[in-house]
Parts: structure tokens; sequence; C-alpha cells
């Protein structure tokens, strides 16, 4: 007989879209065959739904730390390995992967915490106390990501209303793709194979206009590099462009348009301060 330990959810709706968005699992199941060495000792912070951790054993890791703070999650898990035929190959850590300490050095860091920016969630603390324990020849998997700004022409009139907010561009919605009207400037370059220092991003830019348009929105963007030299951009769950609202102005081909963006890294949206013109 089935029962349900309390206080339970099957997974959070978070960690559940990101296990089915098909690009982004299969990009980090990719780079994982390439990076993950039979017999290796991996750890997988903030294991979520665990598919990563299974992906890291199932191409042959020895051991795989999965780190989960989430109670509900963690009842997940413990379903989820042993149905799989990998609890022998997976070691469940419930703890905060900021503090969690692990029984030994480790071969390859695995770990997706990462928000568009990395504004939000816990990628370069957790990144920057896993590394302590990283062999001196370990492997993180995530090893790069940089974030562009450029300003666009941004739909936000829904309904015959015009909403002039904050919000995701979710690639699978085509007909909510902002229209590109400068370059793209480097705003944030994180290195994870050593400690990320930098504790906030505070850039002023000059961008350049590509076309004539109206500009109402400053968008940032972000690229991730896998160690095996791989890249993954916006997914439908993973690292989606945020636009930031702007008074509208008309622009013109070849024009210099300055702007301003800073926030505190992994600090909150609540950091976040932008101005254009």
């Amino acid at each position: 007989m089935t029962t349900i330990v309390q206080p339970y959810f099957a997974m959070t709706d978070g960690v559940f879209d990101c296990m089915i968005d098909i690009e982004r699992t299969e990009a980090f199941a990719r780079a994982i065959a390439a990076t993950v060495r039979r017999g290796d000792v991996v750890v997988d912070m903030g294991t979520g739904s665990g598919v990563l951790a299974l992906l890291a054993a199932r191409v042959g890791a020895g051991k795989v730390y999965a780190v989960e703070l989430d109670a509900n999650n963690i009842a997940t898990l413990e379903v989820v390995f042993r149905a799989n035929g990998l609890s022998k190959h997976i070691v469940l850590v419930q703890g905060d992967v900021r503090t969690v300490e692990l029984p030994e050095k480790v071969d390859v860091i695995i770990g997706e915490m990462i928000a568009t920016a990395l504004i939000d969630e816990l990628q370069v603390p957790a990144m920057n106390h896993m590394l302590r324990y990283a062999k001196p020849d370990a492997r993180v998997l995530l090893s790069r990501y940089r974030t562009f700004a450029d300003l666009v022409d941004n739909p936000a009139n829904y309904y015959g209303f015009e909403f002039p907010l904050v919000r995701y561009e979710y690639p699978d919605l085509r007909r909510l793709r902002s229209r590109a009207l400068t370059d793209k400037q480097l705003i944030l370059d994180a290195d994870f194979t050593r400690p990320v220092t930098a504790t906030r991003v505070d850039s002023r830019l000059s961008l350049t206009a590509q076309r004539r348009g109206r500009v109402n929105g400053l968008r940032l963007s972000s690229e991730t590099t896998f160690w095996d030299g791989s890249t993954l951009g916006a997914t439908y769950a993973y690292s989606y462009p945020i636009i930031l609202p702007v008074d509208p102005i008309e622009i013109a081909k070849g024009e210099v348009i300055e702007a301003r963006v800073g926030y505190t890294i992994c600090g909150g949206m609540g950091t976040l301060k932008w101005a254009v013109g």
C-alpha cells in the first residue's frame, strides 16, 4: 500500500518545468555525457527533480551526492532514485548548498540554480561553496555564464491596454518576442571554475541602433557554456530574457543611446535598477 509522507507535493512547479524542458535537459544530458567519467565522484547541487543526478549516474559516475533543501522534493527524490534502480550510486543529502558539508572531494560539480542574469537564485554562493570540495583537476559542468543587454521594441499591449511591466520573454511564445533595435553588449561574465568574487553588476552602456524604431524595453539575455565547450541560450524553462520597461523613444539607425543597469548578483529583483537615455 502506498502512503503519502506529510507534508508532500509531487514536485514544485518550477522544478517540474525544468525537468520537462526537453531542450534544456537534453543539452545538460549531452554535456554530462561528455564531462562525467566512469567512477567519478559527482555533486549535483540543488538537485530538484533529480534528473541531472540520474543522468550522471547513468553515464557511469561511481557516486553522486544529490543535495536538496526542499522537503517536498526530498520525499519525491527518494521514490525516484529507487524506481530507477540507482539508489546505490546516488546519495541524497538534505541541506543548504551554501553551507552543506560533503565527506569527500569531488571530480565533477553539476548544478543548475540559474535565474537570468544571475539576478535571482543561488548559483554564485552555491558554486563558491562547492568549489571547496573540488579536486585540483575537477570539472565544472556549467563553466561559464555571460549576460548581455540590448534595447528592444517590446510588445506591451494586451487586449487594448498598455502593460509597461518587467516581464520574461519566453522563447516558445513567438507573438510576444521583442524586436532587437541595437547591438548587444556584455554586462556580466561569470567563470564558475573559480570563485566568483564580484557582488554587483553596474554597467554603463553606449548602444548603437541597428535600425530605426521605437525603444520601450531594455533586454537582458544570457548564454551558458558547458565544460565540453557546448553552449545553451534561453529555453522554455531556463534563462529566458528579461525585458525591463522604459519610456518609449524613437531612434534612428546609427544613433547611440546611453543606458545603465545594475543589481546585486543573486540578490533578487528588488536590487535591480536601470535607465535609458
